[in-house]
């Protein structure tokens, strides 16, 4: 035993195994001491998950999650709370993580060339499917690869961006579910004019590098001409554009703000809201409930937060043979209506009681 006296515990054990012959019904034990050694850090999890499953003799499914947003952030989704609940989902459907799947997480705190290099990254190391929460981080993933199954969680137009062939027939690697719902733009703005009858001039806040940006756009052009108001619209692509749309918005003097949130837009709500409460602005937001709560208007908008049980739902169902081209892309279903009567009060604003009772939340 003296050739082992300079090696580590590990090495000595699995040397051991190896030297003594142990029978096929030994060796696991042996191994199993070997392998409960401490490793540090989430790459050394990612291994102690992926040697667990080659013991039992199983493959272990690889499911990567790349966020365009970041870990902690709360804004437009909560991508950090978007990956406890599919996380829950796939528990409940009796997944075992490091036993019978194995989750990675990739965040690109909104940087885009980051997500392009995470979205590389990701399809290099060949998981069995990837979950791609946000239209930007679906189109840097699928630029990647268009053979390892993707699912999309709440990617705005996925057809107009040539995610998917049709909603009903995806057609390729690509499903999940979309934000996009008819007339949501017009939606928005008969509320905002039940809030404001007076309302004539209203400023919107886009990016329009978000394939959801154009038809939404459009349909919020089509509520305004249907309620004779006129728009003002400023964009927002990079960092550097906020204080220039900034100054659109407080030169044109809207009556109110149309915010149409998404992950960029969303990294940046801090910012956003000071704007908002510094120039008292009537703000609304197509997905915001957590912006209301902190001290936004109001908010309309699907209910993001049950997409990625559906996401989970899909990504089980793919491990299980299905292909994401044969599984149609899901629409919103559920919406929420989220007023803030501090703020209202703060604006001067008495709140119609029609709205009230219809609002699904109504902070006080």
């Amino acid at each position: 035993m003296r050739q082992y006296r300079f090696l580590d515990r590990r090495s000595f054990l699995l040397a051991l195994v190896a030297l003594c012959g142990c029978g096929k019904n030994e060796a696991p034990s042996v191994a199993k001491e070997a392998g409960s050694l401490p490793q540090a850090g989430p790459r050394a999890a990612g291994a102690r998950q992926l040697s667990a499953g080659a013991e039992q003799g199983t493959n272990v499914p690889r499911v990567a999650v790349l966020v365009f947003g970041p870990r902690d952030s709360g804004g437009a989704g909560g991508p950090s709370s978007a990956v406890t609940l599919f996380r829950n989902r796939m528990a409940e459907l009796g997944y075992l993580e490091g036993k019978t799947v194995v989750l990675e997480e990739r965040y690109a705190d909104g940087d885009s060339q980051r997500l392009t290099q995470l979205a590389r990254e990701v399809v290099d190391g060949r998981p069995d499917v990837i979950v791609a929460i946000a239209a930007a981080a679906t189109a840097a993933v699928h630029q990647a690869t268009t053979t390892i199954p993707i699912v999309m969680a709440h990617a705005g137009n996925p057809v107009g961006s040539g995610l998917v062939q049709s909603l009903a027939h995806p057609g390729g690697n690509v499903t999940g579910t979309t934000s996009m719902v008819p007339d949501l733009g017009v939606k928005q703005v008969d509320i905002l004019r039940e809030m404001l009858p007076r309302l004539t001039k209203l400023a919107v806040l886009a990016n329009p590098t978000n394939a959801a940006t154009v038809p939404l756009l459009e349909n919020v052009r089509d509520g305004a001409r249907r309620f004779g108001v006129s728009l003002v619209v400023a964009e927002v692509a990079r960092e550097e554009d906020f204080s220039r749309a900034f100054d659109q918005i407080r030169r044109a003097r809207p009556d109110a703000l149309l915010v149409m949130m998404e992950p960029f837009i969303g990294a940046n709500q801090a910012r956003l809201l000071d704007f908002v409460a510094t120039n008292r602005l009537a703000a609304s937001y197509d997905v915001g409930r957590e912006l209301v709560r902190a001290g936004g208007l109001v908010s309309y908008g699907p209910v993001l937060q049950n997409h990625y049980a559906l996401v989970a739902d899909y990504v089980d169902r793919i491990l299980k043979g299905a292909s994401p081209g044969d599984l149609p892309v899901q629409q919103p279903t559920q919406f929420a209506l989220v007023i803030n009567l501090k703020t209202a009060k703060a604006l001067g604003l008495a709140i119609p009681q029609s709205l009230l009772v219809r609002a699904d939340e109504v902070i006080r």
